[in-house]
């Protein structure tokens, strides 16, 4: 503040007639120590507050108050006014930097945690020569498979398929063997939460290996 004891002044105002707190007067106390001024000026009022603590308000009109005195009273109300919108403007000025920290925190919260994709990753079961596994994750437009195979003797054409819970079923496309490891990506128009089971067949209709996805009832093959 540019007038460092005009704060004082209000609380010296409301030191005199008790309205200070602990916390203020030990402010106030620490103040007028090192202010010749403010000091002197707490002494005056504390005792012209003994002296009218003891006149008659019956017979005391507004004519004889001392100017200086009326004075006094008006400056310290203006202060304290003063103070009191200062210290509103504060306050507002915080919760309104508080809020905007909050919502800017809650926005950046939002945008490091994606929640990511959905996936499913499915065993398949065929011979005990065969390893196979396939990882389905769950599209805006259906669901994409990976599927990652070794063991299956080469020049084999495998059918993929995936049953519905509906028990349908769909084709989501075909790869050749090559007698070593394998991974091919396939796709199909269908939500990942519809697929219960997904079957590799041979090109006779063999079934080769299948697997059944987690927390799906297994369906019988028709």
């Amino acid at each position: 503040m540019s007038d460092p004891c005009e704060h004082f002044r209000g609380l010296i105002a409301m030191d005199v007639v008790g309205q200070l707190s602990v916390h203020e007067r030990v402010a106030l106390s620490a103040h007028v120590e090192g202010c010749e001024s403010c000091r002197d000026e707490r002494q005056d009022l504390m005792a012209l507050s003994a002296v009218l603590g003891t006149a008659d308000p019956d017979r005391l009109t507004e004519d004889e108050l001392p100017f200086s005195l009326q004075t006094a009273v008006l400056d310290r109300l203006r202060a304290e006014e003063r103070r009191e919108r200062r210290v509103h403007r504060r306050r507002y000025v915080v919760l309104s930097a508080a809020a905007a920290v909050v919502a800017a925190l809650v926005l950046a919260l939002t945008l490091a945690s994606p929640s990511g994709p959905v996936t499913k990753t499915v065993a398949l079961v065929g011979s005990p020569r065969v390893h196979a596994t396939a990882r389905l994750t769950a599209e805006s437009w259906g669901t994409t498979m990976d599927l990652n195979e070794s063991g299956q003797p080469p020049g084999q054409v495998l059918w993929v398929s995936v049953r519905t819970t509906s028990g349908s079923w769909w084709e989501t496309g075909t790869y050749r063997t090559a007698g070593s490891s394998l991974h091919i990506t396939m796709a199909c128009a269908l939500a990942m939460s519809k697929i219960t089971s997904i079957w590799v067949r041979s090109g006779s209709g063999h079934v080769v290996m299948h697997g059944t996805l987690p927390h799906t009832p297994a369906l019988g093959l028709s």
